[in-house]
């Protein structure tokens, strides 16, 4: 069996191990000190010797937790999310250095008092919260798909955080099991159909899934327990709450994934508003195929079948892998509609007779690094967003590259 560290154990000469924090089914947690910062931190490392899952399985989760944590830190981080701070090994024990995040979570809470939230908009904040992470985490082409009262640290302030990485992933748009739900933990009332039943079901994962799980979070927070069921009015259940709430949480909680908000970005705009109808939308025409698809604040494009969460309009790339899982994203403000690209190779923007190219700030640094130009026809650096007007035509990655879209305001 590998090494199993111990309190008082100094890992990496620099971290010391105090307090043993907890476990799951792929890692355990020590509190620790760093001693060139004196700054407390924690320490997670694979939990080979208490799990039911195979020693691979335990560490391809230990990794892929490294993985999206690293693409978290890369993109900024969020102020609702863990942030890595090292990755390390100790005799062939790896080791993640993550943020020590104080609080409960958010199902010891519930039990320590016996009772569920009583303040709606206390509730509703923590809604608006994690919908506005999740979103985050969609921009940056994962998707969490594990969401649930454990995995939320909750201040006294009842700011939430989210914790505990391992299932999160830039998973296939197909719904494939075999890229990555074999062997997970992923059961129970928070996680809809398309997650739960991954292996049996062709439904596609997406940012509406999170949805879901946000939903059966605020539904928990509300009554202390959830019905493993779908569609549920908090009212049916014996909740007591504002009727936009209700609505929300069973909008949110629908079976079928059509049928509940499209992206967390929505999800927050409701909650926010206190209304449960969702905000208008636009709609954008497929020029070489003439099909027309809504769009929502939070929507994006992308490429169908590519290695990420699968974006809310997916499209066939006509050569290949030039588009991007996720493309361009569709973003409101006020009554003004705006895209924003998120690819590696750009997209264009066509009003009148001219094109401009929007770039994403990862799309400019890989032309950098190439040493090629990145700047638009006009030799100026291009925007990342722009906003857009009716009848706008947008084309991916080239005007001569065959994916046009006609973007129609509402």
């Amino acid at each position: 069996m590998p090494w199993e560290p111990e309190p008082g154990d100094v890992i990496a000469g620099r971290y010391e191990l105090g307090e043993f924090l907890g476990k799951g089914g792929f890692a355990k947690a020590y509190r620790a000190t760093d001693r060139d910062t004196g700054d407390t931190v924690v320490l997670k490392y694979p939990n080979y010797t208490e799990s039911q899952n195979d020693q691979s399985v335990i560490e391809e989760y230990f990794v892929k937790e490294a993985e999206t944590l690293k693409r978290i830190a890369a993109a900024g981080g969020h102020e609702y999310v863990m942030d890595l701070y090292d990755t390390l090994r100790e005799r062939d024990v790896p080791f993640l250095v993550v943020e020590l995040v104080e609080g409960e979570e958010i199902d010891s809470a519930v039990e320590k008092y016996n009772a569920p939230m009583t303040d709606d908009d206390e509730v509703r904040q923590v809604g608006i919260k994690l919908a506005d992470a999740m979103g985050f985490l969609h921009e940056n082409e994962i998707v969490y798909r594990d969401l649930k009262p454990e995995n939320v640290m909750l201040a006294e302030d009842g700011t939430p955080t989210l914790i505990d990485f391992n299932t999160a992933t830039a998973f296939d748009s197909t719904g494939d099991p075999s890229t990555g739900n074999q062997g997970t933990t992923i059961l129970g009332p928070f996680k809809p159909r398309e997650v739960a039943e991954a292996s049996r079901t062709d439904v596609r994962q997406g940012p509406w899934s999170d949805v879901y799980s946000i939903g059966k979070v605020l539904l928990y927070l509300l009554k202390g327990s959830v019905p493993k069921k779908d569609g549920v009015n908090p009212h049916d259940f014996g909740a007591d709450c504002d009727d936009y709430l209700a609505e929300i949480v069973e909008r949110a909680t629908q079976s079928d994934y059509r049928k509940r908000y499209r992206n967390a970005t929505v999800l927050r705009d409701v909650l926010e508003a206190r209304d449960p109808t969702p905000p208008s939308t636009a709609s954008i025409r497929y020029v070489q195929t003439d099909r027309e698809f809504p769009v929502e604040p939070g929507d994006t494009i992308g490429r169908e079948g590519a290695d990420g969460p699968a974006a809310s309009i997916t499209i066939e790339d006509p050569k290949g892998e030039y588009i991007s899982s996720v493309q361009v994203k569709f973003e409101k403000a006020g009554d003004e509609w705006y895209l924003v690209d998120q690819s590696l190779n750009g997209t264009y923007i066509q009003r009148g007779s001219g094109w401009q190219l929007v770039l994403s700030e990862d799309g400019r640094n890989r032309l950098k690094k190439k040493g090629e130009d990145y700047t638009d026809r006009n030799g100026e650096e291009p925007p990342e967003s722009i906003r857009l007007d009716d009848g706008d035509l947008i084309s991916l990655v080239d005007p001569t590259y065959g994916v046009t879209f006609q973007f129609q305001a509402e």
